[in-house]
Order: structure tokens, then C-alpha cells, then sequence
């Protein structure tokens, strides 16, 4: 199942003209399909969020896993590619797709809670290694996935035993990023990630 899915994954469209003010990076299919199938093993595919659903590939996988899924973009231009990208698949009935600052989602939604929330935040330091996405993912989610930066563990760490949440799993994956942008100078570049997961304290 996970096969098949990673396969669905590969069939999405990354970005025309990714932004690098935005830090836009395609994420890899496997490790998404890593991501999202882990959350279907824990049961955690019944509504999700996708913060910086980007071009959509973890919205998307989501819904081809079953959950009703909202996903949060705040380029217009990438937002339409996702919902080209969720048409072709199929999916685009499961996902409603919003327009919106990650930072400013909490007032513009209508719930309370997801039973998870997915995301590939931005990477580098300058943009604090994505809290600002583990600070709307911890108080809207049940459980979050994350993939998140190596060399952001500490801070990440640090937030989370500050919040809510608590770290339940932590994986490391080394993914090859393509060049994406003018000046990177290499084919793809090697990169440690983490797959974190962590959980509500009840």
C-alpha cells in the first residue's frame, strides 16, 4: 500500500518558479509517503491539516489515504498548481484548499482540532527552522508530522517541550534536494532530515 502510494506521489508536479524568499522545495515522494503512511498506521487519516501544502503533495496523500483534508498556502500562484495537481490525482473533492498566511490560519478556521497535522516547513535558520508552523500545528493538532531540519533539533526540541506537545517518534532521513535555484551548483545536494511526530499531553 505504501508502494502504491509513494507511486501516486511521484505523478504530482512540483514547483514552475519556486520562490527562494519562500524557501520552496519539492518534498521527495518517498519520504512524504513515509510520512503520511506512518499517520495512517497510527489511524490519524480522518481530518487533516497541511500547513504550506506547497504544490500538495502531502495534502494530496492524505486524501488518497482517506482523510478530509485543509490545506494552507499562502502563494496564490502555488496554490493553484495543488489544486491542478489534486484534480489529476483524483482527490480534489477531499481537500479544501485556503488561501491564507500560515501565521494567520488560527482566526480563519472554523475548527478546533485535526486529528493531524502534516507539514514540510521551511529549513534554514533564518526563518527560526519553521516554529512559527510548530506553534499553529501544536494547538491545532492531535498529533503532527514533521519533516524538520537536522540541524534544527535543538531549537525544535526546545519549542516543543515548551508547548503542548510532546515528541512520541523521531527518525533521521537523508534526502538529495535538486537544484533549484540559480545559484546552487550542484545536481542535488545530500540533506539530514527528521521525521519528528509528536503528541497532545493529555
Amino acid at each position: 500500500m505504501k508502494g502504491e502510494l509513494i507511486r501516486e506521489l511521484s505523478k504530482v508536479e512540483g514547483f514552475e518558479d519556486p520562490k527562494i524568499s519562500l524557501e520552496q522545495y519539492v518534498t521527495p515522494p518517498d519520504l512524504a509517503g513515509d510520512l503520511l503512511f506512518t499517520a495512517y498506521m497510527q489511524e490519524d487519516m480522518d481530518e487533516v491539516l497541511d500547513l504550506g501544502t506547497g504544490t500538495g503533495i502531502m495534502a494530496i496523500g492524505a486524501a488518497l489515504l482517506g482523510a478530509d483534508v485543509v490545506a494552507v498556502e499562502k502563494d496564490e500562484e502555488v496554490l493553484e498548481k495543488a489544486k491542478e495537481n489534486a484534480k489529476a490525482l483524483g482527490v480534489s473533492e477531499s481537500i479544501d484548499f485556503r488561501l491564507c498566511d500560515v501565521k494567520e490560519f488560527p482566526e480563519a478556521c472554523e475548527k478546533d482540532f485535526f486529528d493531524a497535522v502534516v507539514m514540510n516547513p521551511p529549513f534554514s535558520q533564518h526563518s527560526d527552522e519553521g516554529l512559527d508552523f510548530w506553534d499553529v500545528a501544536t494547538s491545532l493538532g492531535e498529533r503532527v508530522y514533521s519533516i524538520s531540519p537536522a540541524t534544527g533539533r535543538e531549537g525544535i526540541k526546545s519549542f516543543i517541550d515548551s508547548s503542548n506537545h510532546r515528541v512520541i517518534d523521531q527518525s533521521e532521513y537523508r534526502i538529495d534536494l535538486p537544484a533549484t535555484y540559480g545559484f546552487h551548483t550542484e545536481e542535488s545536494r545530500e540533506t539530514l532530515v527528521d521525521l519528528v511526530i509528536t503528541e497532545a499531553n493529555t
